[in-house]
């Protein structure tokens, strides 16, 4: 490669990383201001103690917030069949109400429900809710008797029963009053029609001025598919922001997103199988997890399981009041009252010209990587660059979102990839040197790492309404590359001749022991990646994690603090002398790979990915020198077995 070549490389690679730099920003700005929380107590949970303790809501929820610190109250939507549980009203068939004197009068031909209560307030409620989300023509009222009201509806027994009535306005009020926000979760119905969505959401923001969110009970969002836009122009009327569950996917939900201009608050709950078992220090940990690492800004703070009343409580109140004084350590706020609820991201606008100016990086680092690999022609070289970045700007106008994803895949892939081939060498150094060169790997393969931060800086990806795709790949494709190119670059006579005698050697079991050992680890490798992996963790793991979150802080990945830096120190001390060396090469690369793959979870705020690389990189450190002293230690028992 001429000089001029290898220069216009380095200068791209520079306005890369500016570039990057310059993106990073609005989301370091973001995430920065993104620091209120509410920590959300269940409405329904809170009637229950009540009336264990026999005191009124207001007042249990009093303690709550005295003692915990807990801000809000999350509401599920009421229904018929609660209300008929709390005894307000009564459901009836038609023969029920023939024997209870209701004989004129009777509308419909049969097979109706009926809704008899003595409140006027809660049978307006029923009424306006039935007959907005199921018609007019489905809905019928009887003259007042003997003090009761009564209301047919043209729907069986077991579909009525389910159908949401709202919510009790009155003691949302009086709660709000107290300083709590609102977070409302709405049930779906028979038949949506957009009459009904708009009359929903024009009774929610009558409901509670301090609305932090609304969820959607049901698997699908309200209105999917035909009603979103309908649903979408009213939660825009009145500003109301999207609540996402994690690990909760429904239909429709990134298309409502988006129809909101990304209004969303991200939201975590612990399932109410795993609350029955769960410890308390384990939801803690969780919990205190969740809003810290993953941008969670509404936390369910559901009630674990006690055997009476008072215990219930106190350990409640404990759990909570944890959660909340560690994450205000990390500087996040629970505050209370208007205006003081949990915002959602302000929105990110990245130019073309500056995605198209990151793209530049990982180009140049392919062409370093090729040059490297024995690619030296410069009218190859300059040839595949000039198409590259043709191509790229060509891609950023046809298929913006996916060339940004390309991007950031090649990213993950070529720096790491280079700066292990460039940086290993063939006789090793000093350890203080090879400490050193480790730092130096590591700050190079970061490039890629600052790249793909830049090119997905963007609200989607910080929402997991869009991903970084490719993880599989991105965490196994650079182990492999790296290890055939130093296969590729080391030992007697060509490529081709090194493949055949490869080929002919013949097969020890010890080998076959090897493979296979290697063959575990990178299943496991790929199994355990990404955030929803498919191989379980152990209680034991689980407990380890959460110890180093305590001590450190921020928990660095093991595979890397544990695996590959420690390796990859000892294979810089030693030095690639042969491809006996190849297993250790292999498992060193996987800690430079799950650094940089780690800034790709772009739903975890910046700075916490790059705290969770340094205390990585630190302890792989202090791993490796524990590893070189014991290969010092043991060379010199060697030496002196053999020599006496």
């Amino acid at each position: 490669m001429e000089k001029w070549l290898k220069t216009l490389l380095v200068l791209f690679l520079a306005v890369s990383i500016i570039s990057s730099g310059v993106a990073l920003l609005p989301r370091l700005r973001a995430e920065s201001a993104h620091n209120l929380i509410d920590g959300a107590l269940p409405y329904a949970d809170l009637k229950n103690m009540a009336q264990e303790r026999q005191t009124s809501i207001e007042e249990v929820a009093r303690l709550f917030k005295e003692e915990a610190g807990v801000n809000a109250i999350l509401y599920k939507e009421g229904c018929i069949q609660d209300l008929a549980d709390d005894g307000r009203l009564f459901i009836a068939n038609r023969q029920e109400m023939v024997l209870s004197g209701w004989r004129e009068n009777l509308p419909f031909k049969g097979g109706e429900t009926y809704i008899v209560t003595a409140y006027a307030d809660v049978m307006e409620r029923v009424r306006r809710h039935l007959t907005e989300k199921l018609g007019r023509e489905k809905v019928s009222m009887l003259p007042e008797r003997d003090g009761f009201y009564a209301l047919a509806v043209d729907m069986r027994p077991s579909l009525v029963d389910a159908i949401g009535v709202g919510f009790d306005r009155e003691n949302v009020v009086k709660l709000e009053n107290m300083g709590f926000h609102s977070v409302f979760m709405l049930k779906d119905w028979p038949d949506v029609s957009e009459r009904g969505i708009r009359f929903v959401i024009k009774d929610l923001a009558l409901t509670g001025k301090n609305i932090s969110a609304v969820l959607f009970e049901n698997k699908q969002v309200l209105g999917y598919p035909k009603y979103l836009p309908v649903l979408a122009e009213e939660m825009n009327k009145h500003q109301l922001a999207l609540g996402q569950v994690e690990f909760y996917n429904q239909l429709g939900f990134n298309q409502l997103a988006t129809l909101l201009d990304k209004r969303v608050i991200r939201m975590h709950s612990v399932t109410d199988q795993e609350m029955q078992t769960i410890k308390p220090q384990e939801l803690v940990d969780r919990l205190t997890l969740a809003a810290r690492e993953r941008n969670m800004r509404i936390l369910y703070f559901k009630f674990l399981p006690a055997p009476d009343s008072e215990r219930r409580f106190n350990i409640n109140v404990e759990y909570m009041e944890k959660v909340v004084t560690q994450l205000k350590t990390a500087g996040l706020r629970f505050e209370r009252g208007e205006g003081t609820m949990p915002r959602p991201f302000e929105p990110i606008h990245q130019s073309r010209m500056l995605l198209f100016l990151i793209g530049l990086g990982p180009l140049a680092g392919g062409m370093l990587l090729l040059e490297r690999l024995g690619v030296r022609r410069t009218s190859i070289l300059a040839g595949t660059t000039a198409l590259g970045a043709l191509s790229l700007a060509l891609a950023f106008f046809a298929f913006p979102l996916l060339t940004r994803k390309v991007i950031a895949l090649a990213s993950v892939i070529v720096f790491p990839t280079l700066s292990i081939i460039y940086l290993v060498p063939r006789q090793g150094f000093k350890p203080w040197h090879a400490v050193l060169y480790m730092a130096q790997m590591t700050a190079f393969s970061l490039t890629g790492a600052l790249m793909v931060s830049g090119v997905l800086a963007d609200i989607s990806f910080m929402l997991k309404l869009q991903q970084f795709s490719g993880i599989k790949v991105a965490y196994l494709f650079p182990v492999l590359f790296v290890a055939c190119a130093f296969f590729m670059l080391y030992g007697e006579g060509t490529p081709g001749e090194r493949l055949k005698k490869l080929m002919d050697q013949p097969v020890l079991v010890k080998y076959l022991l090897l493979a296979a050992v290697l063959a575990v680890v990178g299943v496991i490798y790929l199994t355990r990646t990404g955030n929803e992996a498919a191989v379980g963790v152990s209680t034991l793991e689980l407990k380890f994690r959460a110890l180093l979150d305590r001590t450190l802080g921020i928990r660095p990945r093991t595979k890397e603090f544990l695996i590959g830096h420690p390796l990859m120190l000892v294979l810089l001390y030693l030095g690639y002398r042969d491809h006996r060396y190849l297993p250790l090469l292999i498992l060193g690369s996987i800690g430079q790979v799950s650094m940089v793959n780690t800034f790709a979870h772009i739903h975890t705020p910046f700075i916490i990915s790059f705290v969770r690389s340094i205390n990585g990189f630190i302890l792989g450190i202090m791993a490796g020198l524990v590893l070189m002293a014991v290969l010092q230690l043991g060379r010199l028992l060697e030496k002196r077995w053999r020599s006496g």
